[in-house]
């Protein structure tokens, strides 16, 4: 019944192990590579287990001979305990010979001990021979080593009964020189299996194992002798101590030889790696300088023997060993130094074949974490900086190309008119061509490399649209009148593409890294940059029209006859509204309201810079001027953005009137602390400029209006500078004395 039940159990716990396997169904299209591993890892674990049953069948026969020789020895010696009794009556009459006796006796033994040792010499090479003779079969492996190690002890014996007799001793090593030989064609024949480690566990594993089961035995001695080697010199310390000499010296050294054993398992290990060293050496010598393709082929080959080594050579090791981590390590190491190499030759390989390169990295991680290794020592090869120079190759060639195409295309972007969208809008293809391309760039290279590869390319890239980015801006360095209004348009619109372009690459990126890479790239700022080349070219765009003949033909009459007359503002806001129009359909919503607010900041900088400029006296027609230039200014700008926008930057213009208007030394301070709260670096200049220019104003008042403006002013600095700037009189031209650049300046 308890078999059965066993049997109930095994089937359940096999029906688990494929649900495991075969979670899906599509999967079970693997069952026959599944049924193949199965196969092929029962044929190796059967290997092994007839090879330990058979060594326990062998020990066990060998354990009843030993037993059936033991019951004839007891046998034996119960005869000889009755014969040694009845020889004793028998010679009770011959007490008074006994020293006669004894001697006798003494020579009788000394005899037969000779004999005995003399029949043992004469066997040692009756037992090499027989050896030397079982070395041709691989499963007689292990019986030959222990006649090698009986011999061994053998010949330690004899040479310790010797002892100090150095003739005796030499001729007693004459009969072990053929021993010796037979060791070294064991040892030979041992090291030889243990090379061929990879073919023998899948054609011949149990001669492997039996290989391994020998370095097992020899270790086991080893600590045996090391031990006996431990107390002697224990022994001989102390008797060195009671009587120092040489003798003594000379044992002690004698015993910390014996203490090292044969090392049989770090051979073992030498011998593996030896084996790996010459399974690389065509990779190492000959195709990573001749053959590149080749090269990545024999990668692959090798690469994937590990699979072979997980699943036929781990099991033959004893567990101990740590044999597939082992290879892993060996493997890896030699791939590392491969990639060094090719590293070294960087400059005569192709982007093509560095990407092939790094997808066979890729693969070969994802090979090793599929055997069970661990993620962070699969990517070892990727982050061991072997690639480093390949990856620089890679990447400065990718911009360097990037480079040369974005300029070629903005240089092309000055002769070839922009394009118009289905609603109108202009753009030039500049912007999605090079997004296109840095996108396919991430594709390959996702697809086809290492992440370590892919946080290169990323902060390559980031650094390409900086520079696209400060190309641009140099573009914007022409006079506005030389680029145009429909390219300046077409700026605007390509750059708030390129922004979301930019975030969307970025954030595809991002998703592709791990957190510790991913905190490394900030595409944030970079992004950001595309809304500063757009406020850049929208202010460029603010200047084309200022720049217009028709426009500086109006603003320099500011403040002058035909200004007076109405002649000025009104035709100045006809010249705005033509180019509105066509902003206005030329750009996108979200750019055409900061173009507004860019147009009214400058308007009223021209107003206030031509308002300081001018000599003529402020009258009162000019008062009244001033009143209908701000309802024509505000009506206007009011049809294209906010009506609170319009009235915070119109706002200084309305004190600045005021202040123009003031009747009295308080009404001048009181505007000009009321400037002061919203354009803190309006300088006291201002007051005195705008005093300067008012009829019937006593001397001795204007220079106390002007005394009381600058304590008002020097009392708001903040450690000597303004809290902040406003946006008119840092760009001012009419207050160009030395004192005050340098407060803009420190304020900018």
């Amino acid at each position: 019944m308890m078999v059965e039940d066993l049997g109930i159990e095994a089937k359940e716990a096999a029906g688990r192990e494929v649900a495991k396997l075969l979670p899906l169904r599509e999967l079970l299209v693997s069952v026959s590579q599944i049924k193949a591993d199965y196969i092929a890892r029962q044929q190796a674990n059967d290997a092994q287990l007839s090879t330990m049953v058979a060594e326990q069948v062998e020990q066990a026969q060998a354990g009843l001979k030993a037993l059936a020789s033991s019951e004839k020895a007891v046998n034996h010696l119960r005869g000889n305990f009755l014969n040694t009794e009845k020889l004793c009556k028998e010679c009770q009459t011959l007490i008074d010979n006994h020293d006669q006796i004894k001697l006798l006796s003494n020579a009788r033994n000394n005899l037969n001990t000779t004999l005995r040792d003399v029949e043992g010499m004469l066997s040692i090479s009756v037992e090499a021979a027989a050896a030397k003779d079982s070395l041709s079969d691989d499963k007689e492996l292990i019986n030959t080593y222990e006649r090698l190690t009986s011999l061994d002890g053998k010949r330690r014996f004899a040479l310790a009964t010797a002892g100090s007799h150095k003739e005796e001793a030499s001729r007693l090593k004459e009969y072990f020189v053929e021993v010796d030989q037979t060791w070294e064609t064991f040892e030979q024949t041992l090291w030889s299996h243990i090379s061929n480690f990879f073919e023998l566990a899948k054609e011949s594993p149990e001669t492997l194992v039996r290989a391994l089961r020998v370095v097992e035995m020899q270790e086991i001695l080893d600590e045996q002798v090391a031990e006996e080697a431990a107390e002697a010199e224990g022994d001989e310390a102390m008797a060195s101590v009671a009587n120092p000499g040489k003798k003594a010296f000379t044992a002690i050294a004698s015993t910390k030889k014996a203490k090292q054993g044969k090392g049989y398992k770090d051979k073992c290990y030498e011998q593996l790696t030896k084996a790996v060293e010459n399974r690389f050496s065509k990779l190492l010598s000959e195709l990573v300088f001749e053959n590149l393709k080749g090269a990545i082929e024999e990668a692959k080959t090798i690469g994937q023997e590990l699979g072979d080594i997980y699943d036929h050579v781990a099991p033959c090791f004893p567990p101990r060993y740590e044999i597939f981590q082992l290879m892993v390590n060996l493997y890896t190491e030699r791939f590392i130094q491969w990639l060094r190499l090719l590293s070294d030759r960087g400059n005569d390989i192709t982007n093509i074949e560095i990407l092939k390169i790094t997808e066979w990295i890729v693969k070969y991680q994802d090979n090793l974490i599929e055997l069970g290794v661990d993620e962070s020592l699969a990517q070892v090869c990727s982050e061991s900086g072997a690639m480093d120079p390949l990856m620089d190759s890679y990447v400065e060639r990718m911009e360097a190309t990037t480079r040369k195409w974005y300029l070629n295309i903005l240089e092309a972007d000055k002769v070839q008119p922009p394009k118009l969208t289905d609603d109108g809008k202009l753009y030039t293809p500049a912007a999605v061509d090079l997004f296109r391309i840095l996108g396919e760039q991430v594709q390959v290279v996702t697809e086809n490399s290492t992440e370590v590869m892919l946080y290169r390319i990323a902060l390559s890239i980031n650094q390409v649209l900086v520079d696209f980015q400060g190309a641009m801006k140099k573009g914007l360095e022409e006079p506005a009148s030389e680029i145009g209004l429909e390219p300046l348009c077409a700026m605007i619109n390509n750059n708030l593409r390129c922004y979301d372009l930019a975030m969307e690459l970025g954030s595809s990126i991002i998703e592709s890294l791990s957190e510790n890479y991913a905190e490394q790239v900030d595409f944030d700022d970079t992004c950001k940059g595309f809304l500063e080349v757009a406020k850049e070219a929208i202010i460029q765009t603010v200047v084309f029209i200022f720049d217009d003949p028709g426009a500086q033909e109006l603003l320099v009459k500011l403040y002058h006859k035909e200004w007076s007359e109405g002649q000025i503002t009104e035709s100045l806001v006809e010249t705005f509204d033509d180019y509105f129009k066509d902003v206005q359909m030329f750009i996108e919503e979200r750019s055409y309201k900061k173009f507004v607010d860019s147009c009214l900041e400058q308007t009223v900088i021209s107003y206030v810079d031509h308002l300081l400029a001018q000599k003529n006296y402020i009258k009162e027609d000019t008062i009244e001027r001033m009143i209908l230039d701000e309802e024509v200014l505000m009506e206007f700008f009011k049809n294209h953005t906010s009506a609170k926008n319009v009235e915070n930057r119109m706002r200084i213009l309305i004190d600045l009137r005021e202040l123009a208007s003031a009747e009295s030394p308080d009404t001048f301070t009181l505007v000009y602390t009321h400037i002061l709260e919203h354009q803190p670096d309006c300088p006291p200049e201002v007051v005195e400029k705008i005093v300067s220019l008012r009829e019937g104003i006593p001397r001795k008042d204007a220079k106390e209006v002007v005394r009381e403006c600058k304590e008002i002013y020097e009392s708001s600095l903040i450690d000597g500078y303004p809290s902040r700037a406003g946006f008119v009189f840092s760009k001012l031209k009419s207050l160009n004395t030395s004192k005050i650049t340098n407060i803009f300046r420190k304020l900018h």
